[in-house]
């Protein structure tokens, strides 16, 4: 689905934007609190980027605490704007487990369409960039070199 995406984009010149968002310190809720809680959480996590994302991008879950959102004919700064928005919204979360609210955290990996650009090259980027997030501290969005997104516009 994200290789027709980008196959259509490309056709008519717009860009194709990829969020990779990975839950912060997710291991010490489940190990913490127990699978219950952690199951909890990821369904507020899911709605909540449900909640925020336009009706015709994408929102999925990768696999464990990753999720990805594909978000389409958006600029680079755009993109970087729409992902802190969500950082912010994920930390805003209320997670209560008896009298303790959880904090939730999300650090998010950006990378932009170029053309020419596949879906592999595009991922890889993210992921990177996800990585950098997760290795600057956390609870970031992150942008860098080679995401196809004008340096600068890091949140």
């Amino acid at each position: 689905m994200f290789e027709e995406y980008v196959s259509a984009f490309e056709g008519i010149g717009r860009p194709v934007g990829l969020m990779l968002l990975d839950l912060d310190k997710f291991k010490n809720v489940n190990d913490t609190f127990g699978h219950g809680v952690g199951d909890e959480v990821l369904k507020a996590v899911a709605g909540c980027l449900s909640e925020f994302a336009r009706h015709h991008d994408v929102v999925a879950r990768l696999g464990g605490e990753e999720f990805a959102i594909v978000v389409t004919n958006m600029s680079g700064q755009g993109l970087v704007s729409f992902a802190e928005r969500i950082r912010r919204a994920v930390s805003a979360l209320t997670i209560r487990v008896g009298d303790v609210t959880l904090p939730i955290t999300v650090s998010v990996g950006l990378a932009s369409s170029a053309p020419g650009d596949d879906c592999a090259g595009i991922f890889k980027r993210a992921d990177i960039n996800l990585y950098s997030a997760k290795q600057g501290g956390r609870n970031r969005v992150h942008a860098g070199a080679g995401s196809g997104i004008p340096a600068g516009t890091n949140a």
